[in-house]
């Protein structure tokens, strides 16, 4: 998954559209409650074969997300 795929994504639980939505935003900022995170991770279990995405109070930015994401994938293809 890319970064334009990965916001693409994240639109869907957004109030904003993906051509709005920069990697440098924050959740919050763009309306991603941690329940929201959820089911937005939810949503991307298929995409990481289904590894653990660990989000920590360090995911702040739409950028932190889609690293854990990636790194989450990573894991399981290693």
């Amino acid at each position: 998954m890319n970064a334009a795929e990965f916001t693409e994504a994240i639109a869907e639980f957004t109030s904003k559209p993906a051509a709005q939505i920069s990697m440098t935003d924050g959740l919050a900022q763009i309306g991603v409650d941690s329940v929201g995170i959820f089911e937005f991770l939810m949503k991307l279990e298929d995409r990481t074969g289904g590894g653990d995405v660990e989000v920590t109070g360090e995911v702040r930015t739409v950028q932190d997300l889609f690293d854990a994401v990636q790194d989450a994938a990573d894991a399981v293809s290693a």
